[in-house]
């Protein structure tokens, strides 16, 4: 059997931007905090300046795990759900992946592919119902050889939204139906779940820069300025304050058709609560403009809120700092080594 040790992975969120890294161990209901790093990406165009920043990551946090956990998202990763007659399991791959084939944005045998039975309805004759999800083998590729690169294992590449939906279902006294929002730099995943039913994912190419662009070209400031602006609790420039509400209207447009699509497949299922997370769920006056748009209360959340931190190795204001960046690194950590 694998020890408790074996089975631990390194949370390693690859962004646009920065790489995160999370380390646990324990498991649910109580988590405890090993390691933690964040490095800028210097170029983000540049496949150096990745492994640069995953091996500062990694020197900071002196992480003992080996065996790593990371995520993918954006418009070449597709989740959906099927419903098939009953069949055999080869009959049911074979049914999943044609399925799938007919419905993604890209060429399937451009992807990897997996699914999962969720369960059997009984309903209308017996049926399973299958998550189907396929990503651009460029992108797991390039991921999985940078985490090698830096001899580490690449053990699970799972999906930004789906990882971030597991850790919030591990929260107590949730509503049947909820959303989690991850505002991330460069895309917000957006997943909703129902129990027992297959999640919803998507993800949209509103988040971080958006505002920042839009700060920089309505001020006439530099994107650094630009990105220190757009947190600011108080904007004191009238154009700084304009910029980020036509950022926010189209951000919250997006996720209102969301929860709208999600409650038409769902034959009107309404999310009960939104969770955010995310480095930019902190953009001043967007949970309040999402929930006013939507009727539903927005939670600011993170996956930290149930790891236990001891003050004695972390600096506790530094972790709640930076804990809504973190919010998929430590998803992925909660991970487990099913091998």
């Amino acid at each position: 059997m694998l020890t408790q040790e074996q089975k631990r992975l390194l949370g390693l969120d690859i962004g646009s931007r920065a790489v995160k890294l999370v380390e646990l161990s324990g498991e649910a209901p109580e988590f405890v905090l090993e390691s933690i790093g964040l490095a800028v990406v210097d170029d983000p165009d540049s496949p150096e300046a990745y492994e640069s920043a995953v091996s500062s990551v990694l020197e900071t946090a002196g992480v003992e795990s080996k065996r790593v956990a990371t995520s993918v998202r954006g418009s070449h990763v597709a989740v959906r759900s099927f419903w098939f007659p009953k069949l055999s399991p080869a009959e049911l791959e074979g049914a999943a992946w044609y399925e799938g084939s007919q419905v993604i944005a890209f060429d399937i045998d451009d992807a990897y592919v997996d699914h999962t039975v969720l369960g059997s309805s009984k309903d209308e004759g017996e049926k399973t119902e299958v998550l189907f999800v396929a990503v651009r083998k460029d992108d797991v590729d390039f991921k999985t050889r940078l985490i090698e690169k830096v001899n580490l294992e690449p053990r699970l590449v799972s999906v930004d939204a789906i990882a971030l939906l597991e850790a919030l279902l591990l929260e107590e006294d949730l509503p049947e139906t909820v959303a989690v929002i991850d505002v991330g730099a460069s895309n917000s995943s957006i997943g909703i779940t129902k129990r027992g039913s297959a999640p919803f994912v998507r993800d949209i190419e509103i988040a971080g820069d958006s505002f920042t662009v839009a700060i920089a070209a309505a001020v006439g400031i530099s994107m650094a300025e630009a990105e220190r602006a757009k947190l600011e609790e108080s904007c004191e420039r009238h154009s700084v304050a304009r910029a980020l509400s036509t950022a926010t209207y189209r951000l919250v447009g997006e996720v209102r058709r969301s929860l709208v699509y999600y409650q038409t497949r769902e034959h009107g299922s309404n999310v009960e609560a939104i969770f955010i997370c995310g480095g930019c769920s902190r953009l001043p006056g967007l949970s309040e403009s999402i929930a006013e748009a939507t009727g539903v209360p927005v939670h600011r959340w993170s996956p930290f809120d149930r790891v236990r931190i001891d003050d004695r190795r972390f600096d506790r204001a530094t972790v709640d700092d930076l804990a809504p960046s973190m919010a998929v690194a430590a998803a992925l950590a909660m991970q487990k080594d099913v091998s």
